[in-house]
């Protein structure tokens, strides 16, 4: 009668309609078939009796089938089928409807029991939240009530629970209470631990918290003082953003990384530096355990970004080439950078944070306007975001990096400088070494201090100022407190300008090098770590003999054990730390 595959498509088409749909149509061939007569319909007697039993044929196309059949072709089974007989022996063919429809089940919760909830949980963002002024570390949203990161939604939940047992009301569950949350209060969060945050903004975020039963006059000064503090950092990140966006546009497609001769770009570009957290190798993603209590071998990392392509250049430097992190170590960096990397730009607007002993001092001020008075730019604009608000586009890469750093097996200095080019799909981070692991210097440093100290004097309360602008046609420095401060300017050239030397360069400073004590450490204790055929490059056999050791030193320590955190800067533990990396 039916083939199975005839069967199947009639039961695929039946499985596409909804319930409703299904219902009206079981509903139609269930009206062709059914006896609902009070008399039976027997041809061969005379007299018919009245009907016991309700009668149902089963028609497909005109052709009579077993029931069973008819189920399997309509997807439904014996309950629904009597169900459906039934309702079209009470409504005929009717859409069925629930019989709970427009009926509140017993176990529903109140609306009261519901707004207690969602009051009790704003007032308890009022009694418990932070009212951090400003950015909310790890949100886009601004009108956020934050809770302290201990508050978990269990935590606010119990005490929920405590409160409500003095009333007469039903609690909720945990999952509904959750659900509550997410629908009524939304805005209402607990804030995840955060590091490296402004502690201008959190000082006065627990001056405002602490001040609620202050008079309004006290409370109303430490909210302005925050305000000004924000409102500030606004805009000194719209201008830095202003930037950004501007010389995107304004770049000619054709201009790329790369050496080009100086100001042959008539046009303002913006770049951005910084110094990572040094990094650690060798490094394992498995982590072996004996590792983690020991101090591998180091390399800081230097980045300047140019946000109109975006790119950023990535500087390694390894320990052994190191000669310290101040300003003569920033300089040579930039320097090197601008002049193979650069985009040969008359107008400069360079952004840095405000570490001193790295960005902000006289050395890094001296350098700028020796090029501008040099003839390697026309002007350039030196700012730096407020303290605490520093993230920009150096932070963007380095986070590439490191997440990938994180995954990948590194064994020397090639391996890292490798992540880096493939921390990212579209090249954002391209990668520089400095120097190698046997102290060749590829980025020589320069003694940059010492050289322009004879040309230029200090400037002024340095700290006090966020921007920092040179002309060529100045002999010195523009400062300003903020972006729309006042200018007020400071001559710095102590010597005629005919004794600048365009072409004269500072004597070059050679890297001390690893001693013989971290020579023999990473021998002994970090060799073992580090792949077979890179282990001479890495920790080599020292040349020179190992140092003696005091008796008093070593009577706590073995070969198997860490060396002392105080001798080998306090070991690297699984945080931040320090945000600089210093050795």
């Amino acid at each position: 009668m039916f083939s199975v595959g005839e069967l199947e498509d009639i039961r695929c088409c039946y499985l596409e309609m909804t319930r409703d749909e299904l219902d009206i149509a079981v509903l139609a061939k269930l009206s062709c078939g059914i006896h609902l007569s009070a008399n039976t319909s027997r041809s061969r007697k005379r007299e018919q009796t009245p009907r016991k039993a309700h009668r149902t044929e089963f028609f497909y196309h005109g052709q009579k089938i077993c029931r069973d059949t008819f189920k399997y072709m309509h997807c439904i089974g014996q309950d629904k089928l009597n169900a459906i007989i039934k309702h079209y022996k009470e409504s005929g063919v009717t859409p069925r409807v629930h019989g709970n429809k427009k009926r509140r089940p017993h176990n529903a919760m109140k609306a009261e029991d519901n707004i207690f909830v969602a009051h009790f949980i704003m007032n308890y963002a009022e009694a418990h939240g932070i009212h951090l002024p400003g950015r909310v570390p790890g949100y886009w949203r601004t009108d956020l009530k934050l809770l302290p990161s201990n508050c978990s939604k269990r935590k606010v939940y119990n005490d929920y629970c405590i409160a409500v047992s003095n009333t007469t009301r039903h609690p909720v569950s945990l999952i509904t209470f959750r659900r509550l949350w997410r629908e009524t209060v939304p805005f209402i969060v607990a804030m995840r631990p955060a590091t490296d945050l402004c502690w201008f903004c959190q000082k006065y975020q627990d001056k405002i918290s602490q001040a609620a039963n202050r008079p309004d006059a006290e409370k109303a000064k430490l909210h302005r003082i925050a305000s000004e503090h924000i409102n500030n950092a606004i805009k000194e990140r719209e201008l830095y953003q202003k930037l950004c966006a501007d010389t995107k546009i304004s770049r000619p497609n054709e201009l790329n990384v790369g050496c080009h001769a100086p100001c042959s770009y008539n046009g303002l570009m913006h770049y951005s530096m910084d110094f990572a957290q040094q990094v650690h190798y060798p490094s394992n993603p498995l982590q072996p355990g004996p590792i983690y209590f020991k101090t591998p071998r180091k390399c800081a990392i230097f980045g300047v970004a140019i946000e109109a392509i975006p790119r950023q250049v990535t500087f390694l430097l390894d320990e052994s080439v190191q000669t310290g992190k101040g300003g003569n170590c920033v300089i040579s960096l930039l320097h090197s950078f601008l002049e193979n990397y650069g985009l040969g730009e008359k107008h400069m607007h360079l952004h840095a944070d405000n570490c001193a002993g790295q960005n902000k001092n006289s050395y890094v001020m001296w350098y700028l306007l020796w090029r501008v008075l040099t003839g390697r730019h026309i002007s350039i604009k030196f700012s730096f975001l407020l303290t605490g608000h520093t993230k920009f586009a150096c932070d963007w890469c380095f986070g590439l990096f490191k997440r990938n750093f994180r995954r990948c097996k590194v064994d020397c200095l090639q391996d890292i400088s490798d992540v880096v080019k493939s921390s990212s799909t579209s090249g954002v981070n391209i990668p520089c070494l400095t120097g190698l692991e046997d102290g060749s210097v590829l980025v020589p440093m320069y003694d940059w201090s010492t050289f322009l100290n004879q040309y230029f004097r200090k400037v002024k309360n340095i700290k006090t100022f966020q921007h920092f602008n040179f002309d060529e046609n100045s002999t010195g420095v523009t400062v300003k407190e903020y972006s729309d401060s006042g200018e007020h300017f400071q001559d710095l050239l102590k010597v005629n300008i005919t004794d600048l030397q365009p072409r004269a360069m500072p004597q070059q400073i050679q890297p001390k090098g690893l001693d013989v004590k971290r020579q023999w450490y990473l021998y002994k204790e970090i060799r073992e770590f580090v792949s077979a055929d890179k282990q001479d490059l890495v920790c080599p056999l020292p040349d020179v003999a190992m140092p003696q050791v005091n008796d008093a030193d070593d009577s706590d320590t073995d070969d198997e054990t860490a060396p002392s955190l105080s001798k080998h800067g306090g070991g690297r533990g699984r945080g931040r730390g320090r945000r600089r990396g210093l050795p």
